[in-house]
């Protein structure tokens, strides 16, 4: 009956590499292959393959153009095209027909995730205006639509935006030089060098420090602590209930919720830490290794306080300070410099020309927290170096969140760094400024449409939920599009390479847990019109491509 209620033959356009991704599962599985092959109609197909060719990736790399696939309807293809939606969640169809799919479906075909007779793509990543794909496809229902030709102004975070790392080699090296640092300057035991990949799956981005306790916690949307540790120690229910309170709820990180700017640099900042993004994630770790260690140390389940955060702040700043590129001091940009193919993803050619189409009709500027040095390093490595043609103005050292709440100077560079002050009213379009705020910059990009636009609409795409997508938002009423690679997570099957890094079966589910979602998920309900896992999936639609997005959350 299932097969019966389709009237419509499915049809896509795929591109051929992501045409690959799809049948190279189906293709390895038992009893599939002969299936597979024969049920390609070769009809106005360039792809001819035997049965040898099609385990190959060279079976894909030899076809000519766009293939355009068409399944006859039976049994096992809606067996398979059914667990390629809706089993292993809508996002594995909008990774496989990215390119410019269009599936037609009948109203009477209705599995909860699309009903329509008109052409829609396969629904990922949804979230009230926003795409998400942590949640099964059958609570995904359409709600609202995106499109990027409605902002005249574009902006782009740089670090996990247009540029992408490798999780894996940054991740361990982060530890590292952090354990060193804390070994060799701080005298702390030098079985904080063991090697990360012991406990790798106590990794996860967006965990919150207990600094004075030495737990690691992870919040719901309301504050309610869903799990946590003490040092790596997994701590239960009851244990949470007797330290934070029945409810389960810790009143700093009920503040942090409600302000999360407030405990940036507040006088809360030693006591409780985010670890937003792939830069500090490694913290939480280190943390609860040292937890443990002056544990067994003291031979006590518990000390009273920690003082371990404040050492780890210096390891943090100690390994990030700018000053230390130019001048050669630490290893963790020395090593980049040098291995820069290990760690930096070079863009495909495509993110390029997009960008360089999107310039045509918009007002594109770069803003990054990196100074302009390290900028010139990674960019150049991931986008050429011609990197600066692709943006209209370009804003180094930002000082991400108080770019956008503050009315800080810009300054010029001289080297690697800030030169001379230059009035408000004074930058121009094709430069690189240091610091400096949103309004003087949204009022020079404006420029750009001269008087056909009174009020331009803008747009801030970034990957750090906090200085990206909640500040822009909320102080500057900026629309903007978060990216958050866990969303790749239901992919891992199919070879994303950093599996180990965004999974953790220690804490679940970056986005809920028993179907509560997290305090990360309603950041990005809140605050984000769309939620992606890179770069890649809003480069391969044409500008005027309208998402299909939704509100529901439910896991």
């Amino acid at each position: 009956m299932f097969a019966q209620r389709i009237t419509q033959v499915l049809s896509y356009n795929l591109d051929k590499n992501l045409l690959f991704s799809l049948l190279r599962k189906e293709i390895l599985q038992k009893n599939l292959q002969k299936f597979v092959i024969k049920s390609l109609t070769l009809n106005s197909m360039t792809l001819v393959a035997s049965k040898a060719t099609m385990y190959h990736h060279p079976f894909i790399a030899k076809t000519k153009s766009i293939l355009e696939l068409k399944l006859p309807i039976t049994k096992t293809i809606i067996k398979i095209f059914r667990k390629s939606t809706v089993t292993s969640n809508c996002y594995r169809v909008f990774s496989i027909s990215c390119g410019y799919q269009n599936a037609y479906i009948s109203k009477n075909y209705n599995c909860n995730f699309l009903s329509s007779n008109s052409p829609k793509p396969f629904l990922g990543y949804s979230l009230n205006k926003r795409y998400y794909s942590r949640y099964a496809a059958s609570t995904i229902m359409p709600h609202n639509t995106f499109n990027l030709n409605n902002y005249d102004i574009i902006g782009f975070d740089l670090d996990g935006t247009l540029l992408r790392y490798n999780l894996d080699a940054m991740v361990t090296m982060e530890y590292n030089i952090i354990a060193k640092y804390l070994v060799e300057h701080k005298n702390y035991p030098k079985e904080l060098l063991k090697p990360i990949d012991n406990d790798i799956d106590f990794l996860q981005k967006g965990l919150i420090l207990d600094a004075v306790r030495g737990n690691i916690l992870k919040l719901s949307f309301d504050g309610v602590i869903l799990k946590a540790t003490h040092g790596t120690k997994l701590l239960s229910e009851n244990d949470i209930k007797r330290i934070y309170g029945e409810e389960k709820k810790w009143d700093l990180t009920t503040q942090y919720i409600n302000d999360p700017l407030s405990a940036w640099n507040g006088p809360n900042a030693d006591k409780l830490r985010a670890l937003l993004d792939y830069f500090d994630m490694p913290a939480s770790l280190v943390m609860a290794r040292a937890v443990d260690l002056i544990n067994e140390k003291h031979n006590s389940s518990h000390l009273s306080e920690y003082k371990i955060w404040p050492d780890i702040l210096d390891a943090l700043v100690f390994m990030y300070k700018r000053e230390n590129f130019a001048s050669g001091f630490g290893e963790y940009f020395e090593e980049l410099k040098n291995n820069p193919n290990k760690y930096i993803h070079k863009s495909d050619p495509y993110i390029i020309k997009w960008l360089q189409e999107l310039k045509k009709t918009k007002a594109i500027f770069l803003l990054t927290g990196s100074n302009i040095d390290f900028a010139n390093l990674t960019a150049s490595h991931a986008l050429g170096h011609n990197w600066r043609n692709l943006f209209d103005v370009i804003i180094a050292f930002a000082k991400k969140p108080g770019f956008f709440t503050m009315n800080r100077p810009f300054y010029s560079f001289q080297g690697g760094e800030e030169d001379q002050i230059i009035p408000d009213n004074s930058i121009k379009m094709g430069n690189v400024y240091a610091q400096g705020n949103w309004k003087s910059v949204e009022k020079l990009l404006a420029k750009k449409f001269g008087k056909t636009i009174k009020k331009p609409r803008s747009l801030y795409i970034g990957d750090n939920l906090i200085q990206d997508v909640y500040t822009p938002s909320k102080y500057c009423e900026l629309d903007t599009v978060s990216l958050v690679e866990e969303l790749e997570e239901h992919e891992c099957q199919d070879g994303y390479a950093f599996k180990k890094v965004i999974q953790s079966s220690l804490w679940g589910s970056y986005f809920s847990i028993d179907n509560k979602p997290t305090y990360w998920s309603e950041v990005i309900k809140k605050h984000s019109k769309m939620c992606l896992p890179t770069i890649e999936h809003l480069c391969q639609h044409p500008l005027n491509y309208e998402y299909q997005c939704s509100s529901t959350i439910t896991e």
